[in-house]
């Protein structure tokens, strides 16, 4: 199915679901002819697969403005490869995070500073804003409690605390483009609320 581009972008903490959802979203929207392109950061390009590695597996210690740069890097990267050409071609791209993820777990829970973060990330993605942004919110302790293995930023669980607050209040200040959906719930009602919302958007 042909359409204009639609931006849609997954965000929350760490184990909030937004691998299964994007998945699920993507394997919906294709069923239904639409043409769909699905990345996440950090890590859907090649070089994104090697910062990766630095930033959640490695036992290098970053500064939290220099961890907003090699974020940053993955993001410029995903976008020349993966989004930017996706959309020109008229794709629904389907993100797993982008630009609101760096000023919530650095720029406002990381002290880096919400409107230097913001400023950072706006020269970054040269002002590309998602059409719909899904914010899969639930406490930290649950969605921890998913994962058997913490890496390195999932470790910091009082951190999670304050990005989860940081993305409430983004969240609350645009509420044209987010919709909060409850993911503390079963996977499948989960993707109901998100299809929902997705669909809204693109029609």
């Amino acid at each position: 199915m042909s359409s204009r581009p639609v931006f849609i972008t997954f965000e929350g903490i760490d184990g909030c679901g937004k691998s299964t959802q994007a998945d699920r979203l993507e394997k919906t929207l294709t069923e239904r002819s639409w043409h769909v392109t699905h990345t996440f950061e950090p890590g859907g390009t090649a070089l994104g697969k090697r910062l990766r590695e630095i930033l959640v597996h490695d036992s290098l210690t970053f500064s939290a403005f220099a961890e907003v740069l090699v974020f940053a890097a993955d993001r410029r990267q995903d976008m020349d490869e993966i989004i930017t050409p996706a959309l020109a071609r008229g794709d629904i791209v389907v993100a797993e995070r982008f630009a609101d993820s760096s000023v919530a777990y650095q720029g406002i829970a990381g002290g880096v500073g919400e409107e230097r973060v913001r400023s950072l990330m706006n020269l970054v993605t040269e002002g590309l804003t998602p059409d719909l942004t899904l914010l899969l919110d639930i406490d930290p302790d649950a969605s921890l409690a998913r994962k058997p293995h913490l890496d390195r930023i999932e470790q910091r669980g009082s951190y999670l605390r304050e990005v989860r607050e940081a993305y409430l209040r983004m969240a609350n200040d645009a509420p044209a483009r987010w919709v909060v959906i409850d993911a503390a719930r079963p996977a499948s009602e989960v993707f109901e609320d998100v299809l929902s919302a997705v669909m809204r958007r693109l029609h």
